[in-house]
């Protein structure tokens, strides 16, 4: 039988915690990654002028979703059918 002393388990224990630590930071640098992409693309979209009819179904978009969502291009339904599907194949 193989006896590990107090400081090689004290050793390994830190060492699993710093790849713990190290996995979350990754995951916390992805998402912030994420967000700043987003935002990017927000104020892309910003930029443009909003459409009065939607790019996808032609139907009109109202001014209140005109105002509220700076650079719109789609109805609230085509929109939402948008998301849905950016949301499938991005996994």
């Amino acid at each position: 039988m193989i006896e590990n002393s107090k400081e090689e388990i004290e050793f390994r224990a830190n060492e699993t915690m710093s790849e713990e630590d190290m996995g979350q930071l990754h995951s916390i640098h992805n998402n912030m990654n994420h967000i700043a992409e987003a935002r990017r693309k927000l104020e892309e979209q910003a930029k443009k002028p909003s459409a009065r009819e939607c790019e996808e179904c032609g139907d009109a978009i109202p001014e209140a979703r005109r105002k509220a969502v700076k650079g719109v291009q789609y109805c609230a339904p085509c929109q939402e059918a948008l998301e849905q599907t950016n949301r499938v194949y991005s996994g």
